[in-house]
């Protein structure tokens, strides 16, 4: 361990020491309002200050989510600053992924005819950060527009062969896995850079657990409701593998059926880890037994690690399971569902 890391790494766990428990999500889950939730919040929870300043009577759920999104993100720039880790390429992980997720969401809503929407769903908070120009990118008409708008950035290389249809829609689909696919490459070759020994092995197992769950999700979606076939598969999954080998992802993409590929994953590493696991469930459900496993492997890296880096990657990725716990609740409040609906939402901390 760098001595220079000690005050970040005791920190990062600090911090993780204030997260959420149990009865605070059951607490704002039996709230009737948003209003409450949030009152809650600023009463309750270390999310105090940033709530600090805002009249919870009248807050409405868009505002009260980006003000949480920008808690978040401020959380991380702080720790990045506090040793000036952020001096290294590998500490922009949460800049990059967010500059990406814009520019995807810019996509998406551009594909609809929905620039306004856009701006009403920008992080606000990213626009003095990102290297993207998200004003100009959300003004974007069409996508030789928005290509104009990231010139300057590393994702024009990424996107500037991509060719729009006769219609002009964009393949929002191929643009995601190009972006991810360049992110999580980026990722790899930085933690290579940034951390050595046994933390450059801890890191990098945890990027790989996380794009292996990225494709074993959205492959079993694929298969449950389109039915994909192998080859349909392969062309959209991310061109990673981890603790699920090439070999084993190929097996699990070639079954028949949504029942026989989760039969299959029943025999991998990340099926035997799944507390349940049935032939029936809901992509929600399985979402969040997989979340788990990455959850626990996370919150073991934070406890135990003697290095910067992984700390506070495993961090911030407990600390955003807790805010789509929030935001679960918060959506669940706002439709009226059961207390013991929101409860079933929740990856226990």
């Amino acid at each position: 361990m760098k001595s220079s890391e000690n005050a970040t790494i005791a920190k990062a766990r600090s911090i993780y020491g204030k997260r959420l428990k149990y009865n605070d999500y059951t607490e704002l889950a039996s709230r009737k309002k948003v209003t409450d939730a949030a009152e809650y919040l600023k009463k309750n929870t270390y999310f105090s200050d940033a709530l600090s300043n805002i009249d919870t009577s009248t807050i409405h759920r868009g505002f009260l989510e980006s003000v949480l999104n920008k808690a978040y993100y401020d959380g991380y720039e702080k720790l990045c600053k506090f040793q000036h880790l952020d001096r290294q390429p590998f500490f922009n992980f949460l800049l990059v992924r967010q500059e990406i997720r814009e520019l995807l969401k810019a996509l998406l809503y551009l594909n609809n005819d929905s620039n306004d929407v856009y701006i009403e769903s920008m992080h606000t908070y990213m626009i003095e950060k990102s290297g993207i120009d998200l004003m100009a990118l959300a003004k974007a008409e069409d996508f030789k527009a928005v290509l104009k708008v990231i010139r300057h950035t590393p994702y024009y290389d990424v996107l500037k062969n991509v060719k729009p249809d006769s219609s002009g829609n964009i393949p929002y689909t191929k643009c995601e896995v190009l972006l991810r696919t360049y992110y999580l490459k980026w990722l790899l070759e930085n933690a290579e850079k940034c951390a050595h020994g046994k933390s450059k092995k801890a890191l990098i197992d945890q990027i790989n657990v996380q794009t292996d769950i990225i494709n074993i999700i959205n492959a079993y979606r694929m298969k449950k409701y389109f039915n994909a076939d192998a080859e349909t598969l392969e062309k959209y999954m991310l061109p990673f593998y981890g603790r699920l080998s090439k070999e084993k992802q190929s097996a699990l993409f070639q079954t028949q059926s949504s029942e026989e590929y989760l039969r299959m994953l029943s025999h991998t590493s990340y099926g035997r880890k799944m507390e349940q696991l049935s032939e029936d469930m809901e992509s929600d459900q399985f979402e969040r037994e997989l979340v788990k496993i990455r959850y626990a492997m996370a919150k073991r890296a934070l406890m135990f690690s003697e290095d910067a880096a992984v700390s506070l990657y495993s961090l911030m990725y407990l600390q955003e399971v807790e805010l789509n716990n929030i935001t679960n609740i918060i959506e669940g409040i706002r439709y009226n569902k059961s207390v013991s609906y929101m409860e079933n939402l929740i990856v226990l901390q």
